[in-house]
């Protein structure tokens, strides 16, 4: 069994949209789907460090990247394309600390 590690570059990620040359993770953005244009050879941003002028130390998203699954159900609650129920799927702690009902 070998133990070859990948590379860790967008092209051999999954979730790289060669096609569109973007990476399928979205951000949201002031209400915006946004997805980040790459190229083949590039690290992935989101392991990537980065310095952040308003912290002034180096920073990463490791701790920003969180899962979040969005579709659409008609009224009978079945998964349809086009309109219908929103629903959403987040980690708990996604919208900020959670509050007591009773508070």
């Amino acid at each position: 069994m070998s133990n070859k590690q990948i590379k860790r570059i967008c092209k051999n990620c999954k979730l790289y949209n060669a096609k569109a040359e973007e990476c399928s993770v979205i951000v949201l953005h002031d209400g915006e789907r946004l997805k980040v244009p790459m190229w083949p050879e590039d690290k992935c941003m989101y392991e990537t460090e980065y310095f952040d002028p308003t912290t002034k130390s180096m920073e990463d998203f490791a701790g920003d990247i969180q899962e979040v699954k969005f579709w659409v159900e008609n009224e009978q609650g079945e998964k349809v394309d086009g309109d219908g129920i929103v629903k959403m799927e987040y980690p708990k702690g996604f919208f900020g600390k959670e509050r007591n009902k009773d508070a």
